[in-house]
């Protein structure tokens, strides 16, 4: 089998790590497919692929790329981890730091692009179930669950211990799009973490004057993987906030599954893709309010052994979802594809 995925994002992204970077390579490694990755499916390498898989669905006019090869690959795979079906005008990426595009022409424009592609393919592939049944609605191909994943050897990192005496280390990775979801519980985080003396660590969008923290640190993006995950190892508590709406729905809990992989309990929204991970009370908490976020983050604070013992589950729910385990099933849902009847054609 000869893979092309076509996509206009790079390695500092964390969608195309996941979404292509990580399983690829794994496919590759194991010799289960060819894989060919670049921004122009009409190139040889794309043109000769049996399987095209297009990464995201903003980004491209599928209609328009397959009108411009000559033979249209056996398989077109739909490729997709958020749900821009159902997008808000207040989203991050119609403001000028998400690229400036305006929420009228994203309707006008951009929705019937994404809609045609979804017609167009022969199969879709999505992050969780509740984004499955979104885009099984604008789409007659097969929509398979393929979640996101962790490299197996994170799951070798010493867990964090946490000295007696030493201070709490609270950590948050993320984007400047979780603005709305910060502001949820905010109140409620910092005071758990002024009960703790905490301190806290933000890396990726610097949310430092909204939580309002006088004891906080902000680390940029890093440039590679390893610098990205190697802060994280140091911390002794994970927070994920995510505002509960169909857009987040769709999301995956991939904070949550990070943390677990270093052994690292998460407190998180009781929303979305976290409801369906966290065992509230025994890999993290699930939290509804500012009193929850407070006495999660206490308890954590106060009792290491629970933290480790959430920590060492956390871990053990982790060991299921390694890329070496699934980059097979991913083949195979090619596989199965290409036996179907094409949808898209």
């Amino acid at each position: 089998m000869n893979i092309f995925v076509w996509s206009k994002l790079t390695l500092g992204n964390g969608s195309f790590h996941y979404r292509v970077n990580a399983p690829m390579t794994e496919i590759a490694w194991q010799q289960l497919a060819n894989v060919s990755i670049g921004g122009d499916p009409t190139v040889p390498a794309g043109a000769d692929a049996d399987v095209l898989v297009v990464h995201g669905l903003v980004q491209h006019d599928l209609e328009e790329a397959l009108a411009a090869m000559p033979d249209r690959p056996r398989l077109v795979v739909i490729e997709n981890d958020d749900n821009h079906l159902d997008v808000r005008p207040d989203n991050p990426m119609f403001s000028a730091e998400g690229g400036g595009v305006s929420f009228d022409l994203y309707v006008e424009e951009v929705l019937p692009r994404i809609r045609r592609s979804l017609e167009l393919a022969d199969l879709v592939t999505v992050t969780v179930p509740y984004l499955a049944e979104i885009y099984a609605q604008h789409t007659d191909a097969p929509v398979v669950v393929l979640p996101n994943t962790i490299d197996e050897v994170l799951l070798e990192v010493p867990q964090p211990v946490r000295a007696p005496g030493e201070q709490l280390r609270v950590g948050w990775a993320g984007s400047a799009s979780h603005t709305l979801d910060w502001r949820l519980c905010a109140d409620g985080v910092r005071y758990g973490l002024a009960k703790t003396q905490a301190h806290l660590v933000l890396m990726g969008a610097d949310y430092r004057s909204l939580i309002g923290y006088r004891d906080a640190e902000y680390l940029p993006w890093a440039d590679s993987m390893d610098e990205y995950y190697l802060p994280m190892t140091t911390w002794h508590v994970a927070l994920a906030p995510l505002g509960d709406d169909a857009f987040n729905r769709s999301k995956s809990p991939l904070k949550a599954l990070e943390a677990a992989a270093f052994g690292i309990p998460v407190v998180a929204s009781d929303a979305g893709p976290y409801r369906d991970f966290v065992v509230d009370g025994e890999t993290g908490f699930l939290c509804r309010s500012d009193t929850d976020w407070m006495k999660a983050i206490r308890a954590l604070g106060n009792d290491e052994e629970m933290r480790r013992e959430m920590g060492r589950k956390a871990r053990e729910v982790a060991r299921d979802l390694t890329t070496q385990a699934w980059a097979p099933r991913w083949v195979e849902a090619y596989r199965q594809a290409q036996l179907e009847p094409a949808a898209g054609r």
